[in-house]
């Protein structure tokens, strides 16, 4: 009788073991499809990582796998995945929580305790590194809200490419500096004969440099007038067809005059570069100009330049 209730506990913790592994790899597989990641089509914008992703989707398909991932061998995973795109949605209050969480509650995860290098920190303490980062940045630079970027009904300005006419409208009440600059800049003639630079198919065009005026094209991309500006952070998106200006990994302020002209959403830029404008028609043009062969300095292959910037005032004495 004892072997025999012996086997039946053998057998039934043998299925008991069978049916936690499935539910392993079911959650496993479950992971794997809630994680963000780019088209093929995305990837030919190399010049830049997590174009297009949408976040904030991640952040919600990773939360409800968080709940059914409770207390299994998954749950590290999830956590650590969850931080990372409650980070780069904007949550970092969050996405720092979480982490800690996940430090606090699996301290011998490797997640938590193997470094990727000799004498290196482990992934979970980099993405908390990267937070507590992050909100000293944001404490030290304010961060506008705002219900909607708002559009000038009385000013506009139409950028001649050689290509053909793209007209954009400014924000009146997110960044107020970078519209300044840059009609100033325009009236300068500052942008013209200047080339786009830099693009990345169906994701955006770069330019405003005027070293690409009249420099070799390895140091297009990396001029700028004299000044450069604060950065004026909100909480204006980056959709498609936005004017936001360039500014440089690990540079604390945009450079003075590069901008690029957003061929999709993309709100992983959120309070890292300065929206200030937006197209209002032609941003079709610049899409095929992304489109078409480009270099190996990832500029397009036939010259793309600004023939000149006009100025539209609709208010008498403007």
């Amino acid at each position: 009788m004892k072997t025999k209730l012996t086997l039946l506990l053998l057998l039934l913790t043998s299925l008991a073991s069978a049916q936690d592994a499935k539910a392993v790899a079911k959650l496993m597989l479950d992971l794997d499809g809630a994680l963000p990641r780019l088209t093929d089509k995305q990837n030919q914008g190399q010049g830049m990582p997590n174009l297009s992703v949408d976040w904030e989707k991640a952040v919600t398909r990773l939360g409800e796998l968080a709940t059914r991932a409770a207390s299994t061998s998954v749950e590290p995973l999830v956590l650590y995945q969850l931080g990372t795109a409650l980070y780069n949605c904007g949550q970092v209050e969050e996405a720092m929580s979480t982490l800690r969480d996940l430090s606090d509650r699996f301290p011998t995860h490797p997640l938590v305790t193997l470094s990727l290098e000799k004498g290196g920190k482990s992934r979970a303490a980099r993405a908390l590194d990267d937070c507590v980062e992050e909100l000293a940045f944001r404490s030290q630079h304010k961060v506008l809200t705002l219900s909607k970027a708002q559009l000038d009904p009385e000013v506009t300005a139409t950028l001649h490419f050689s290509v053909g006419d793209v007209k954009i409208g400014f924000y009146t009440n997110v960044a107020p500096q970078h519209v300044k600059n840059f009609l100033t800049l325009a009236k300068s003639s500052a942008y013209d004969r200047t080339h786009i630079h830099h693009v990345a198919p169906g994701q955006w065009v770069k330019l405003g440099d005027p070293w690409s005026r009249d420099r070799s094209m390895d140091q297009w991309g990396k001029g700028g007038p004299e000044h450069v500006l604060d950065n004026e952070f909100s909480r204006a998106t980056h959709k498609k067809g936005v004017l936001s200006m360039w500014r440089g990994p690990g540079r604390p302020k945009s450079h003075g005059s590069q901008f690029m002209v957003l061929l999709a959403d993309q709100p992983h830029l959120d309070f890292v570069q300065t929206p200030f404008a937006e197209v209002l028609s032609g941003l079709e043009i610049l899409d095929a100009v992304s489109r078409k062969t480009r270099n190996q300095y990832e500029a397009p292959a036939e010259e793309v330049f600004l023939n000149g910037i006009t100025i539209e005032r609709k208010a008498a004495g403007k």
